[in-house]
C-alpha cells in the first residue's frame, strides 16, 4: 500500500474542494473583473492553479502536458506573464473555469496516482532552470498544495474587501 501517495492525493483533492467552494458563488462577471485596484481577477487565480498544475506535472513527469490545455487556462499569459498578457475577451462561466482547472488536476492526481511511496525520494530537475538545481517529488506535490492554499487565502480575503458575499439560502 501506498500510504504517503494516498495521502498526498486525499490533500489535493480536499484543497481543491476547499477552493472551488469558496468561489462558486462569483457571478462570470466577478470571476473576469478585478476585485481591486492592481490585483488580478479571481478567475486568473483560477486559471494559474491550473497553469501550476500543468507545469509541475511536465517537471515530475517529463512528460509535455496538451496544448489544448495549455491554452484553455490561458498558459503563462493571464496571471503574471512573461510575455505581453493575453486574457479571455469576455467573461464566461464558473464551470469554464472549473472544466479547466479540473482537467489539469485530474492529469496531475493521475499521474500521482501511478507513483510508489519510494519514488517521493526521486530527483527532477526543474524545466528550464539553467542552473541544475534538482528537488523531491515529493516537495513539488508539497508545493502544489502550498501554493493553492496560498492563493486560495489570496482569493478570499480579496472577495471579502471586494464586498462580493455568499447569499445565504
Amino acid at each position: 500500500m501506498n500510504n504517503q501517495i494516498e495521502l498526498l492525493k486525499w490533500m489535493l483533492e480536499d484543497v481543491r474542494k476547499v477552493t472551488l467552494k469558496g468561489v462558486d458563488f462569483l457571478s462570470k462577471e466577478q470571476l473576469y473583473d478585478s476585485p481591486a485596484q492592481n490585483e488580478y481577477p479571481i478567475g486568473s487565480y483560477l486559471m494559474h492553479l491550473a497553469e501550476c498544475d500543468i507545469f509541475w506535472l511536465e517537471v515530475l513527469s517529463g512528460i509535455e502536458q496538451p496544448e489544448k490545455l495549455k491554452k484553455r487556462c490561458y498558459y503563462n499569459s493571464w496571471y503574471d506573464p512573461s510575455d505581453p498578457p493575453l486574457y479571455p475577451d469576455s467573461p464566461f462561466e464558473f464551470s469554464v473555469y472549473k472544466s479547466v482547472i479540473d482537467d489539469a488536476r485530474k492529469n496531475f492526481i493521475d499521474y500521482v496516482s501511478g507513483m510508489e511511496d519510494s519514488q517521493l525520494e526521486e530527483e527532477v530537475s526543474i524545466k528550464g532552470d539553467k542552473s541544475g538545481r534538482k528537488m523531491k517529488k515529493k516537495w513539488i506535490i508539497y508545493h502544489i498544495l502550498e501554493h493553492e492554499a496560498h492563493h486560495r487565502g489570496q482569493m478570499f480575503m480579496l472577495i471579502r474587501q471586494a464586498g462580493w458575499e455568499k447569499k445565504q439560502s
